[in-house]
Order: C-alpha cells, then structure tokens, then sequence
C-alpha cells in the first residue's frame, strides 16, 4: 500500500513539472523529503504520512479489497 501511495505521489510530482523545491511547497514538505519521494525511499515514509501528502498534492487515495482466490 505504501508503495503505491509513493508511486502515485512519485507520478504526480513528474507530470507537475514543477522543481523538487516548487513540489515540496505544493504537498507540505521540505526539498529533502521530495527528494526522498523522487528517489523511492519508501521506508523514510509512514502510511499516514504518504495519505496527508497524496491529499495535499490533490490526489485522492483509496483502498480496494479483493476476494481472496
């Protein structure tokens, strides 16, 4: 879950087109944390984190369950 929250976020930080330091003012947070997500340091990351900043770069995340096979 984590992972596909920082890809999306990843993805949305490429097409904006913005620098890393323009990124990081949009979402919140600093030069180095969007350097983190850019280079997908997953771990630096809590699952409530990466939803507060998918929310503040105006994404909106969500879950999908599945029936198990």
């Amino acid at each position: 879950m984590r992972a596909k929250l920082l890809s999306g976020i990843n993805k949305w930080l490429s097409k904006s087109g913005l620098t890393q330091t323009e990124a990081a003012e949009q979402p919140g947070v600093t030069q180095a944390r969007a350097s983190e997500i850019k280079n997908g340091k997953i771990n630096r990351f809590s699952l409530s984190m990466l939803v507060r900043l998918a929310q503040r770069a105006g994404l909106r995340p969500g879950i999908k369950l599945q029936k198990a096979a």
